[in-house]
C-alpha cells in the first residue's frame, strides 16, 4: 500500500508538470516559438511572461565592439521561462560593488495580460538608467504587475551593452561607437516586425526610459534609424543635452587610455584596427573592473562613456552630428513626448557625499578642481567662482562647504545633471518655428511614500526627500529592492494614477497639455493633506528662470 501511494504521488506530480508545461504561453515568430511562464500580479491577475528573448547574437568574440548582429533562427521551442545575465557592469553608485553580469546579455523582457482588454494592445518599451554604465531588465526591479493590472499593454524591458563594451569608439569604422544605442535601436525593430504576435499594435510603440534611459529616450528621437519605430516618447530624469552625456570630441585618444587602464603596451604605435582587436583579447571583468582607472575622484566624471558622433556614415549609423546641435534645430522624431523629473535629482551621487566625511572633507579641499570637473568643465578660475557666489556664499574662501550648508551640494547635481538640461530641451521644442512640431508636457513627480533609493546610494536610512528613481518605485513592482505596498495604502493609490497616466499617454497621446505657446506650467504629483484623498495633482509654475540662466553661463566655460 505505501509503495503504491508512492507511485500515485509520483504519477500526480508528473501529471502536474506536464499540464503546467502543456499550459504555459507560447508565441511563435520569424525565428522559432518562445515558450514562456504565467505569473500573477500583487492584485491576483495572471499575466503572461517571455524572459530573456534575444534579440541579437551574443556580442562576444569578434563581436565585441561591433554593431547588433540578428539573431540566428532556432529550432523547436525557446525557453523564455527565465531571466538572463545582466550585461557586464560596474554600478559605482552603490556602495562597494563589483564588476558583475555578462557580455551574452542582448535580451528582453516581454509581458502581456492574460486577458486584454483590447485586440491590439499598445506597446510600452522601457530603457533602464544607470549612467550608461550600470543596470538591468530584472524583473525583480521592474516587475511589469502594475502595467499588467490594467489589461491594456504589452510592456517590453530591454538591456543593451554598457560602459566599455556599448560605448568604445576608435572614431572610425574600427569601432564605431554607440553599440548600446545600437541595441536599444535593434529592439525597437524586433519590436516593430514581431509585436503583433503577442497581440501588439505596432503603430502604438511608446518608448520610456529613466536618467540615461531617459536620456537614450531623446538619443532615439533624433538617430534615422528610428524613423517609423515610436509612436510616443517619455524621458524620465534623464536629457541627452546634460553635459554626461556630451560626445566625446576625441574618442581614438580615450580608447588608447583605456587599452593603457588595462595593460596594453605601445597604444600610440597601434592603429585603430589594432587597438580595437588588443580591447577585443582582454577579459571582460578586467575590461569591466579597469573604469576606476578612468576616474580622477572618486566616482567622477559619472559617465567616460557615452554617446559619440559617428564619422563613418552608413545604413547603420546611429548619430552623425552632435545631438545637441540636433535637438536645437528641431530635427528629431516629432512624436507625441514627456519629460518629466523629481526634486533631488541629485541623489545618485550627492548623498554619498553629504554623509561621508572624508569624501566631503577631500572635495572642500581641492573643491575649486574638483567641483567644476565633476560638471563638465576644465577647472578654471570664472566656473569655480560662479559656483561659489550661488551655493556657497556663506563659506570661506579656503572651506566653502561647512555643516550648514553641505545639502546645496544636491542642489548642483541635481540641476547641473538633471533639471537644467530637461529645462533647456523643453524652451528649444518650443522656439522651434515648426507648424508641425508635436506637442509635449512636462511633469513633476513629488509625492513622498515610505520607500526611497537613498537608502541604496547611501547605504543610509535618511531622509533626503523625494530622490532620482524614487518614481520608478510607483510604476514598477520592484520585488527585490523594496517590499510592496498594501493594496489600500496611498502608495498604492499613487501608483496606480501614475500607471493610469502612461497608459492613457501610451495610446491618446497628449489631448490636453501643460505647454502652449513658449512656456510649460508643470504637472507635479504631490501628497495630499486632505486624509480622504491619498495624492493630489496641481499646476505649477514652469522652470526657475534663474537657475537657466546661471547655468546657460555656466557652460560657457
Amino acid at each position: 500500500m505505501v509503495i503504491l501511494r508512492f507511485f500515485l504521488l509520483i504519477g500526480s506530480c508528473v501529471i502536474v508538470s506536464v499540464l503546467s508545461e502543456l499550459s504555459a504561453p507560447r508565441v511563435c515568430i520569424d525565428d522559432g516559438c518562445l515558450k514562456g511562464k504565467f505569473f500573477t500580479s500583487q492584485k491576483g491577475n495572471e499575466y503572461e511572461a517571455f524572459l530573456g528573448v534575444p534579440y541579437a547574437k551574443p556580442p562576444v568574440g569578434d563581436l565585441r565592439f561591433m554593431n547588433p548582429q540578428p539573431v540566428e533562427p532556432w529550432t523547436g521551442d525557446y525557453d523564455a521561462s527565465f531571466e538572463r545575465s545582466k550585461c557586464v557592469q560596474k554600478n559605482d553608485l552603490w556602495i562597494n560593488q563589483k564588476v558583475e553580469g555578462d557580455e551574452d546579455c542582448l535580451y528582453i523582457n516581454l509581458y502581456k495580460p492574460k486577458q486584454a482588454k483590447r485586440d491590439k494592445l499598445a506597446v510600452m518599451v522601457y530603457i533602464h538608467g544607470g549612467g550608461y554604465f550600470a543596470g538591468s531588465a530584472s524583473k525583480g526591479e521592474f516587475g511589469p504587475d502594475r502595467f499588467m493590472d490594467t489589461e491594456e499593454v504589452i510592456l517590453v524591458v530591454l538591456q543593451y551593452r554598457l560602459g566599455v563594451f556599448g560605448f568604445l569608439s576608435t572614431g572610425d569604422q574600427a569601432a564605431t561607437g554607440n553599440f548600446g544605442l545600437k541595441d536599444q535601436n535593434a529592439v525597437l525593430r524586433w519590436v516593430k516586425k514581431n509585436i503583433d504576435r503577442f497581440g501588439g499594435n505596432p503603430e502604438l510603440v511608446t518608448l520610456f526610459g529613466q536618467s540615461a534611459g531617459g536620456a537614450s529616450v531623446q538619443m532615439q528621437m533624433m538617430s534615422p534609424l528610428s524613423k517609423g519605430l515610436i509612436a510616443r516618447a517619455w524621458s524620465l530624469s534623464g536629457s541627452a543635452l546634460g553635459f554626461w552625456t556630451k560626445p566625446n570630441e576625441n574618442p581614438l585618444k580615450f580608447a588608447r587610455e583605456q587599452a593603457v587602464a588595462v595593460g596594453i603596451d605601445s597604444v600610440e604605435e597601434m592603429s585603430s584596427e589594432e587597438l580595437v582587436e588588443a580591447l577585443r583579447q582582454v577579459d571582460a571583468e578586467v575590461l569591466g573592473q579597469s573604469i576606476d582607472k578612468l576616474k580622477f575622484w572618486h566616482v567622477f566624471p559619472l559617465t567616460p562613456y557615452r554617446p559619440v558622433v559617428e564619422q563613418y556614415v552608413d545604413n547603420e549609423t546611429f548619430i552623425s552630428e552632435d545631438q545637441r546641435d540636433l535637438w536645437a534645430r528641431g530635427e528629431y522624431l516629432q512624436v507625441p513626448w514627456v519629460t518629466s523629473f523629481v526634486p533631488n535629482e541629485g541623489a545618485f551621487a550627492s548623498v554619498a557625499l553629504i554623509v561621508n566625511q572624508t569624501l566631503l572633507d577631500q572635495l572642500n579641499a581641492n573643491i575649486e578642481s574638483y567641483l567644476p570637473r565633476m560638471l563638465g568643465c576644465p577647472e578654471n578660475e570664472k566656473s569655480a567662482q560662479l559656483l561659489k557666489e550661488r551655493f556657497f556664499s556663506d563659506g570661506s574662501e579656503d572651506s566653502w562647504i561647512t555643516p550648514a550648508n553641505a545639502h546645496r551640494i544636491q542642489d548642483i547635481l541635481s540641476e547641473a545633471f538633471i533639471t537644467f538640461p530637461i529645462a533647456q530641451g523643453v524652451q528649444q521644442h518650443l522656439a522651434l518655428d515648426n507648424p508641425s512640431k508635436a506637442p509635449i508636457d512636462v511633469r513633476y513627480f513629488n509625492f513622498s511614500g515610505r520607500y526611497s533609493h537613498s537608502k541604496y546610494f547611501a547605504k543610509n536610512d535618511g531622509n533626503f526627500g523625494v530622490c532620482h528613481s524614487d518614481d520608478l518605485i510607483y510604476l514598477f513592482r520592484a520585488g527585490e529592492l523594496f517590499p510592496d505596498f498594501e493594496l489600500d495604502s496611498d502608495e498604492y493609490a499613487m501608483a496606480e494614477k501614475l500607471v493610469e497616466d502612461y497608459i492613457h499617454f501610451g495610446y491618446d497621446g497628449l489631448k490636453s497639455t501643460g505647454c502652449q505657446g513658449s512656456t510649460c506650467s508643470i504637472l507635479e504629483y504631490d501628497n495630499s493633506k486632505d486624509s480622504a484623498k491619498p495624492y493630489k495633482l496641481s499646476n505649477i509654475e514652469g522652470f526657475d528662470e534663474n537657475m537657466i540662466k546661471f547655468w546657460t553661463e555656466f557652460y560657457t566655460c
